[in-house]
């Protein structure tokens, strides 16, 4: 039983306590962690990911490939470029957007793969 300033906390496995503790990223870490699958929760992104995985589209064709505006689409690659799922390449006036790197397939992949599980 640890002690704490208010009331005793019963603690059982000690030893796996102090793992968990240990294993524990910093907070910063857990903050981008987050911010990175609260960017991932929305269908539409996941549509442009799953797009994007075929190979580098410009956002007009992104549009036509996940059924939304322009100025949606570009609204959400806004969001998946500032947690670095996706990027840009400027060729004359048009922007190809691929994948970040291969991480994202497969972190989506594997993902869908635990879905599908159930």
């Amino acid at each position: 039983m640890k002690k704490t300033g208010a009331a005793p906390i019963l603690v059982f496995h000690q030893d796996m306590v102090d793992l968990a503790a240990e294993i524990l990223p910093p907070q910063k870490s857990l903050n981008d962690l987050g911010e990175f699958f609260k960017v991932l929760a929305d269908p539409t992104r996941l549509k442009i990911l799953y797009a994007l995985g075929a190979g580098e589209l410009c956002v007009f064709d992104l549009s036509v490939s996940v059924g939304a505006s322009v100025s949606s689409v570009s609204h959400h690659l806004a969001a998946l470029k500032h947690v670095r799922l996706v990027k840009g390449r400027r060729d004359g006036r048009i922007i190809y957007y691929s994948l970040d790197d291969e991480h994202i397939k497969s972190i989506i992949e594997f993902a869908h793969e635990h879905m599908e599980e159930r």
